[in-house]
């Protein structure tokens, strides 16, 4: 665990702190005291409620040792929250809010705020979603302030080392058995009972008629793109014979387009969401992929260009990490910092 909090070092914590000033206070008792600008208190009551959250999400108890950890994890983000007031590093609510707005829709359409933060925590971010965004955006501003020399100076991988990952790989590269296929289709979730009748009509009707003549499915598959049709159509969707394609379309719609011959048309199948029609447009038998095979689901990519992206975000990773080594000891040196070993025995 300790690997995993370092490295997500500045985006893990945003412990509620309080600042020691002259001024009469009311704070129940401190598990560590922070200081480079100005001196803050992390209290035990705080301490204790982030780490509820931790141990609720992973469904265990912290040990001491990794309770101290995440401890020093919140300490190192606390230090550098105050490096960057001190160094007038700043982000923007504006930019913030836009992030965030951006984070909701990679989820899909119908977000919810308590989506996004379900999504952060199963990645092991246990902090409010626009504190994360915000501590992501600090430590990027802060690389591009101060590091952004090093950074440009990260080398994208040589031939040999993509050739060397390539032949690493490659039991994993290995395209199964799989087919293209055109989909004509109806969603009935939502749907009244009298919809989902005059659907299943529609769709019954489309698949006798592509039966008695099969060019006709061409002429289903561009009406479907009009959403006045009253069905869908996908014009390509590769599917691989393997487990994680039975999950996604059942072991039914696999024997049956498997079965068929290029060319060859499914009978109306119903699913869990509704009915579908399938044409094989393309037989793919099972191969060992080569540098300049496409990724499959990716056409756009090959292997070559996944293995180099790869690799980047390796070497870029590193050097995130080095940074972040290299701040904390900065920050420790720079700082004051006192933990309250008693504390943490409860």
């Amino acid at each position: 665990m300790k690997h995993s909090i370092r490295i997500a070092l500045f985006a893990l914590c945003a412990a509620a702190v309080l600042p020691l000033s002259g001024a009469a206070q009311t704070i129940d008792q401190p598990v560590a005291t922070v200081k480079l600008i100005r001196l803050e208190v992390y209290s035990l009551l705080q301490f204790k409620a982030d780490l509820k959250l931790v141990e609720d999400t992973l469904h265990t108890q912290l040990t001491p040792q990794q309770r101290l950890d995440f401890l020093n994890s919140q300490i190192d983000a606390m230090l550098f929250r105050q490096y960057c007031e001190r160094e007038n590093i700043i982000v923007s609510d504006a930019d913030i809010n836009q992030a965030y707005l951006q984070l909701k829709s990679q989820l899909g359409p119908g977000a919810t705020d308590e989506a996004v933060d379900a999504s952060l925590r199963s990645q092991g971010i246990y902090v409010a979603p626009k504190v994360y965004i915000k501590q992501q955006m600090l430590l990027n501003r802060y690389i591009q302030l101060k590091k952004s020399a090093e950074l440009k100076a990260i080398k994208a991988p040589t031939p040999d080392e993509v050739l060397k990952e390539y032949e690493l790989r490659k039991a994993m590269l290995i395209r199964p058995d799989s087919v293209r296929v055109s989909v004509i289709f109806v969603d009935l979730r939502g749907k009244s009972a009298d919809e989902r009748k005059k659907e299943q009509a529609l769709m019954q009707s489309i698949a006798d008629k592509v039966k008695s003549d099969p060019t006709s499915f061409d002429t289903y598959m561009l009406q479907g793109m009009d959403p006045s049709s009253g069905y869908h159509a996908t014009s390509s969707l590769l599917v691989a014979r393997s487990p994680q394609s039975e999950t996604a379309y059942g072991a039914d719609f696999l024997d049956t387009v498997f079965a068929l011959k290029v060319g060859g048309i499914s009978p109306l199948m119903s699913n869990p969401t509704g009915y579908e029609i399938v044409r094989v447009n393309e037989v793919l038998p099972q191969k060992q992929l080569t540098l300049s095979d496409p990724v499959p689901g990716q056409p756009n990519a090959t292997v070559q260009d996944w293995i180099v992206y790869e690799l980047t975000m390796r070497n870029r990773q590193a050097f995130l990490k080095s940074v972040q080594d290299e701040l904390v000891t900065k920050l420790r040196k720079e700082g004051s910092v006192k933990i309250f070993d008693d504390s943490l025995n409860f």
